[in-house]
């Protein structure tokens, strides 16, 4: 700690010593030089400089200031070589140069010769724009203002009697472009007064040297501004003069203001407002500060600079002098408060600041009296205007204060298609346009015939009730390229290109127009440019989308239960078929059982007609009613009394009805909710729905380009990054946006509450979703300063308090369709084919099938049909084969005695056996034949006779 304390202390000593060894080896003789307009000024010059080595506020102890001075040539290069004989060669440190009596070029000699060697030089009296170009004029000040800063006293002035449209007449010189250039610059400034913007109507430009300025004057004639600025001449200012007093402009009702060259016509009319500079003549007290500023600049130096000595030899282009430069800087930040001139200070030009200026009032007989005066106020640190305004005399000789402005009786009116404030209907001639249809061809297009619309709605409602209450007259037209206006920069590829406005707004801003009639936000970057008046409709912005439609699928009809429930009861059904069929087969009273007694199997309960049972009473299909309980045994209906089911299988049927009951209930009502009553919610909350926020590719937003919202999008820091995703897919028009929602290609479209709210009342299936954002009005907008806000406001508001706006909402925006949408929404849904689809196709899938079964069953009866017939063949076949063999075995046991007996006998026998045994040959034919599949062929011998 302690070795940094010496390290601090240590550098601080090496500071303070080579500030001494500066201070040492600086000079202590300074020479200044002057170049003036008089042996008297210069008899001043040098008593100044004498008193101010007495002065220790501006000279230190051991310097002394030394004068040489020249008297000014009308020859500028005479008053160069001057210069360079008497001054430089003496090293003077700075010069002090003032206006010659005759000739204009001189001081810019001195300024261009000093200036090479980077010698400062302060002027007195030289008041042109051209000494402010430091790449001309590189180390000149002064103590006088620019003709230009007359500027900064019209503006002032202007506000002060509230005058916000101008006529600016000035000369094609570097003056005159000069003191446009800051009236229009100090004018358009951001200050405390942001909403009194002063607004040039029109500029009128003119070379120098006039014979005639009537054409000129012709022009403004019809202007709505009767407030004329001027810079001239003062013999160019008589031509003017001269020709708006043959034209009658000089008369009650206008007002001019001019700035001190002006101001000395001779012709000046009575009641004209010039500035005249405090001080502008007095040479000696311009002398006095100019040199107490070198001597505090030169004092202020000293403490921290090196001084090194100026160039002495003008013939010897060495290097530049590099303490002139710095010195330059010195003498451009000293201020004096309280100089001979008043507060003396520069700007970074170098340009006297904080000068002050008489107003001039001219009355009869060309007197200039004073009125007013602009100074600079101690207490705020800034500019100050004092006017007497009662003893002010105005053109005329007029005594009250002029309106300033001629307010137009016939207007030039811009709107925009934007339903349904503004619908246009294009037709062939303005003949075809309706009582209740505005003609509003395209603004600024030549050919109008294949340009011509009919106009109505809200806005055009309004402005006819406002043409009639204020009294005025207009021309519609369309907006040229049907945008409300944005502020972008043009001609990007140029170098120093501006922001400019387009659409309505450009046709206000750049007073192509009047007024705009449309559905136009109120916002802060459009009143900074234009006027609004008071707003007609309130509205803020809201997000459009399309309900989302519930999917009607082919099982919609299963989506009361869920897939677990309907499993539960399928399988509910089988399981209590199987018991009921179980029941009956194990008890003792059961039908099964009698069955077997009775010998009438068929009337026994089996599992098919259970299973048809248990889902006849599920189905409540009345197989149940009555006395009798309907059943399928073999493909044959019939009736079993009650009795046959036994009295446990009775109390499960009965369970079994109950639960049947509560299923079926249940699936009614669910079945109500989901296909009658549900109906589907917006898919957005608003804009704070995180979708948006954080927007997912397959959410797509979006709004109109260039428009009020995205205006509001561009200054909300937390929307950027959805500002950022929405941008890209921005739309020209609202047209398009909304179709594209009602065609699903755009998910939700932020736009205008009013609008967006309208197109939900026509098109139920639209929907707003969430609350208003960015809330604001509508407004008639005018151009900046325009006579005609107040009227409109004050009309608007009447509109209100009448009724006539709630008349207009009720007849454009509602027209009792949000009412019909609300009873939609209070109504229940009407079924249709897609939400039963799925019960027709079940039916048909049962018809279908029915149809497969039966051809199954048929085509099987047939193949037992077939079958049967075959067996009862081959049954046909065994039985008369059994007879057949019967019969062989009958034939045989007759003939084997007979044989024995013959073998007995002996052959005498034997011719008769042959005679038998040959007539039983004869007689085998009319045996029956036996099948050749029959197991064993014995022929039957019955018959034979021995």
């Amino acid at each position: 700690m302690w070795s940094q304390l010496m390290l601090v202390v240590f550098c601080w000593r090496l500071v303070n010593a080579d500030i001494d060894r500066r201070r040492n080896s600086n000079p202590t003789y300074y020479n200044v030089g002057g170049v003036l307009s008089s042996n008297e000024s210069i008899a001043f010059f040098k008593d100044t400089i004498s008193n101010l080595n007495f002065k220790d506020k501006y000279v230190p102890r051991g310097v002394t200031y030394h004068d040489y001075s020249i008297l000014m040539d009308p020859n500028p290069i005479m008053t160069a070589l001057n210069v360079c004989k008497d001054l430089i060669a003496h090293r003077v440190y700075a010069v002090v140069v003032s206006h010659p009596i005759t000739g204009d070029l001189s001081p810019a000699a001195v300024s261009y010769t000093s200036g090479f060697y980077h010698i400062p030089v302060i002027g007195i009296s030289s008041r042109d724009s051209a000494f402010s170009d430091k790449n001309i004029h590189v180390s000149f000040l002064r103590t006088v203002p620019p003709y230009s800063h007359q500027a900064d006293v019209w503006v002032d002035v202007l506000k002060h009697f509230n005058y916000m449209k101008v006529i600016v007449i000035h000369s094609s010189d570097t003056d005159g472009r000069a003191i446009l250039g800051r009236f229009q610059t100090t004018s358009q400034s951001v200050d405390e007064d942001v909403d009194r913007k002063v607004v040039v109507e029109q500029v009128i430009e003119f070379e120098p040297g006039l014979d005639s300025f009537n054409e000129k004057l012709i022009d403004v004639r019809s202007a709505q501004a009767r407030v004329f600025l001027m810079y001239a001449s003062k013999t160019d200012a008589e031509i003017i003069f001269r020709d708006a007093t043959y034209m009658n402009m000089t008369t009650t009702g206008y007002v001019w203001m001019v700035t001190e060259q002006a101001l000395d016509a001779a012709n000046a009319p009575e009641g004209l407002l010039g500035l005249r500079l405090v001080n502008a003549t007095n040479e000696h007290a311009h002398i006095q500060d100019s040199i107490y500023v070198l001597a505090s600049a030169i004092r202020e130096m000293n403490k921290t600079e090196e001084i090194n000595a100026p160039p002495s030899d003008c013939d010897n282009s060495g290097s530049i002098w590099q303490t002139g430069q710095v010195l330059f800087d010195y003498i451009r930040k000293q201020r004096l408060e309280s100089g001979a001139t008043g507060h003396v200070a520069f700007d970074d030009h170098g340009d006297r600041v904080h000068a002050e200026y008489d107003m001039v009032n001219v009355r009869a007989q060309g007197e200039h009296v004073a009125v007013g005066k602009y100074f600079y106020s101690k207490e705020t640190q800034k500019m100050r205007l004092e006017l007497k305004e009662h003893e002010i005399i105005w053109m005329g000789r007029s005594s009250s204060k002029p309106e300033g402005f001629m307010i137009p009786t016939h207007l030039k009116v811009l709107t925009i298609e934007e339903k349904p404030f503004v619908y246009a209907r294009r037709v062939e001639d303005i003949f075809d346009c309706t009582t209740e249809e505005i003609p509003c061809p395209h603004f600024n297009v030549s050919d109008e015939a294949d340009q011509m619309y009919c106009c109505k709605g809200f806005c055009m409602d309004l402005l006819t009730y406002l043409s009639r209450a204020i009294n005025f007259t207009f021309s519609l037209a369309l907006s040229p390229d049907g945008q409300f206006g944005s502020y972008v920069f043009k001609n990007l590829s140029q170098p120093g290109s501006k922001k400019e406005w387009t659409g309505l707004i450009g046709e206000l801003v750049y007073e192509r127009a009047d007024m705009i009639v449309a559905p136009l936000t109120i916002n802060p970057e459009r009143a900074e440019f234009i006027e609004f008046s008071k707003p007609f409709k309130y509205q803020g912005i809201t997000i459009l989308e399309k309900k989302p439609s519930r999917s009607s699928t082919l099982v919609s009809f299963l989506q009361p239960f869920s897939n677990t429930l309907w499993i539960l009861v399928m399988v509910s059904v089988h399981v209590v078929a199987l018991v009921l069929y179980l029941l009956d087969r194990f008890s003792p009273f059961g039908r099964f059982k009698l069955a077997n007694i009775d010998g009438t199997e068929e009337d026994a309960l089996n599992l098919s007609s259970a299973i048809w049972f248990a889902w006849g009473v599920l189905l409540n299909s009345g197989i149940g009613e009555g006395k009798y309980i309907l059943m399928f045994s073999k493909l044959q209906p019939c009736l079993l009394q009650e009795s046959v089911l036994v009295f446990s299988a009775r109390v499960l049927g009965m369970v079994w009805a109950g639960f049947a009951m509560i299923i079926v209930a249940s699936y009614t009502a669910n079945l109500a909710a989901f296909l009658v009553l549900e109906r589907p919610k917006t898919k957005l909350s608003g804009i704070n729905d995180a979708r948006l926020r954080n927007t997912m590719e397959n959410l797509t937003c979006a709004t109109v380009k260039g428009s009020a919202v995205d205006m509001y999008f561009r200054r909300q820091v937390e929307l950027s990054n959805m500002y950022r995703t929405m941008e890209a897919n921005n739309y020209d028009n609202a047209e398009q946006a909304i179709q594209d929602v009602k065609d699903g290609k755009l998910m939700a479209f932020i736009w205008d509450s009013s609008r967006l709210e309208f197109e939900a009342a026509q098109d139920c299936e639209l929907v707003t979703a969430g609350e208003l954002f960015g809330r604001s009005g509508y407004g008639v907008g005018l151009q900046k300063g325009s006579p005609w806000a107040d009227l409109v406001t004050l009309a608007i508001l009447d509109f209100h308090e009448s009724g006539i706006m709630e008349s207009f909402d009720n007849k454009w925006i509602l027209q009792n369709n949000m009412l019909n949408c609300e009873e939609n929404e209070k109504t229940p849904n009407t079924l249709g084919l897609k939400n039963m689809a799925g019960v027709f196709i079940l039916v048909l899938a049962g018809i279908i099938g029915g149809i497969v079964l039966i051809v199954i069953e048929v085509v099987y009866k047939k193949h037992q049909i077939k079958k049967q017939k075959r067996m009862e063949i081959a049954r046909h076949a065994a039985d008369r084969w059994r007879g057949a063999v019967e019969k062989r075995k009958t034939l045989r046991a007759a003939i084997l005695p007979s044989q024995r007996r013959a073998k007995s006998n002996g052959l005498k026998e034997a011719g008769t056996i042959s005679l038998v045994v040959d007539r039983g040959a004869r007689r085998r034919d009319e045996l029956p034949r036996i099948p050749r599949y029959s197991p064993a062929y014995t022929p039957d011998v019955s018959h034979l006779v021995i």
